[in-house]
């Protein structure tokens, strides 16, 4: 799996690569932003295309990054706060075993259609 995900970033960064060698011209035209709210008004210099397309892919991978961390702490607390729960219950069952009170769980609780009363069963009690 580790020689697929190599491969497919040497795949990305050829083509990446091969495509800033094409588009030079128009990825080096100058940019200017602009931003106009209210009274308020700003501009920035004269910046080449392909820097404000690389600056906000980092964005990008920085944003997905964070989030992306935040979900894996919050994965890993849970995943420890059920570890602790099933060592509780786990701790429980061998005091409650000691003790000599288990519970015995049956291998199958679910009723069979077997076990369930017939209607010639219920006539004959009836009588």
């Amino acid at each position: 799996m580790r020689v697929i995900k190599v491969l497919l970033l040497i795949l990305f960064f050829f083509f990446g690569m091969v495509f800033f060698v094409q588009n030079t011209e128009m990825l080096a035209t100058p940019l200017v932003l602009k931003m106009d709210v209210f009274s308020i008004s700003y501009a920035t210099s004269p910046v080449p295309f392909y820097v404000v397309l690389l600056l906000f892919f980092v964005i990008g991978g920085v944003f997905s990054a964070l989030y992306f961390l935040g979900e894996r702490l919050r994965l890993t607390g849970k995943a420890k706060k059920l570890g602790a729960r099933v060592a509780s219950l786990e701790k429980e069952l061998q005091a409650a075993k000691s003790s000599g009170i288990a519970p015995s769980f049956p291998s199958d609780p679910a009723p069979k259609a077997d076990d369930a009363p017939k209607a010639d069963d219920a006539e004959e009690e009836n009588k």
